[in-house]
Formats: structure tokens, C-alpha cells, sequence
């Protein structure tokens, strides 16, 4: 993750905004953000408190369930906005979202800002009107299952603290599965190096 300040650029970059005119009308300082390939825009484990409107790129946001079950919610590319929600819940879920190649946005601190941003109503109806198109199409899309191994890597990588499994019979009831095929993954993917 790379920020930048140039003023010239932030410009250049509201130019190209379809929301420009609402991000100017905010009156606060505003700066861009490059992604690189795989990086993360928003997780439950990362503090990133800004406001964000994709100029370039493209993302993918997914969701891990307690099951490890991670399955595909959206994908974006120039104007999808992300942090409008943490604006209203703190609370973090399992949503993740990562640039799938070079990405930039431009953002605004909500840590910073917070007030100014809740205390406008334009932006409050535009941020509105961006998590409602997002509900609507997340209640639209079937989520595709995930296989039993790719469960089990999921639930390690985020479940399990420290990326360790601890007590296979435990896991297994949470990934709705047998003791003895949880052992036979992991034996498999011991095997493997993985």
C-alpha cells in the first residue's frame, strides 16, 4: 500500500471520479492509495479506516465463514466504494477485500473525519444509496460451497489463532465434518508441505 499527497494527482484522479462532485463539496483532505496485486484493502485483522472509491483496478470481497466456507460477495472496479459501513458498525466481520491487480482509490481518513463526514447529508445519503445497492446484490447472489480441503485451509488461515489448528475434534464439528476426514486433510496436506 502505497499513499500519496500530490495534489496535482488527487486531481487528476476527481477527474475521473464519477463522485467528484460530492467529494469536493466534503471540503476535506483527500489522498490516493495504490494497491499492488493481492493486497489487502479491508480485513477483519487490518486497521484501515478510510473511506475509498476505486479510480482504477480492480477487487475482489469475500467472506469467511465460522465453518470456513469462504465464498465470493462482489467484485469491483472504478467507482466501487468501500468504508461507507465502518462510517456506522465498528464491528468487524469476516469480509475481506483484495486488489486482484494494481489498484488505486482515493480516500478519506473516517478516524480523522468521522464527524464531518456523519454531520453531511449528501454524503450520508450517498453512502445510503451505495449500501443499499450492495445489500441488494449480496441478497441477489448465490454463494458457492467450498470444498472440504479448501474449508479446512480457510479455517486455519483465519480462525485458528496464530494459523494453528488446535483439537481436531472440536474443528471438525465446527467444519461439519468427521474427525477421521479432518485428520486425513491434514495428513494430506502434511504430505504435501502445504
Amino acid at each position: 500500500m502505497n499513499k500519496i499527497y500530490d495534489k496535482a494527482k488527487i486531481e487528476e484522479a476527481l477527474m475521473h471520479c464519477g463522485y467528484a462532485d460530492t467529494l469536493r463539496a466534503l471540503g476535506l483532505p483527500l489522498f490516493l492509495i495504490e494497491y499492488k496485486a493481492g493486497e489487502t484493502l479491508s480485513s477483519p485483522v487490518l486497521d484501515n479506516p478510510y473511506f475509498q472509491i476505486v479510480i482504477s483496478g480492480t477487487l475482489s470481497i469475500y467472506f469467511i465463514r465460522d465453518d470456513g466456507t469462504m465464498y465470493s460477495l462482489s467484485t469491483g472496479g472504478e467507482g466501487y466504494i468501500l468504508g461507507e459501513m465502518d462510517l456506522f458498525i465498528r464491528n468487524k466481520n469476516n469480509v475481506f477485500a483484495e486488489s486482484t491487480g494494481k489498484l488505486i482509490t482515493i480516500a478519506c481518513d473516517t478516524n480523522l473525519y468521522r464527524k464531518e463526514l456523519l454531520d453531511n447529508n449528501a454524503f450520508l445519503r450517498f453512502a445510503a444509496s451505495t449500501m443499499a445497492g450492495k445489500i441488494e446484490a449480496i441478497t441477489n447472489t448465490d454463494a458457492v460451497y467450498s470444498t472440504l480441503q479448501e474449508r479446512v485451509l480457510n479455517y486455519i488461515r483465519y480462525k485458528c489463532d496464530n494459523g494453528i489448528l488446535k483439537g481436531i475434534e472440536k474443528a471438525a464439528f465446527k467444519l461439519h465434518c468427521s474427525p477421521r476426514q479432518l485428520q486425513r486433510i491434514l495428513n494430506d496436506y502434511t504430505a504435501d508441505n502445504i
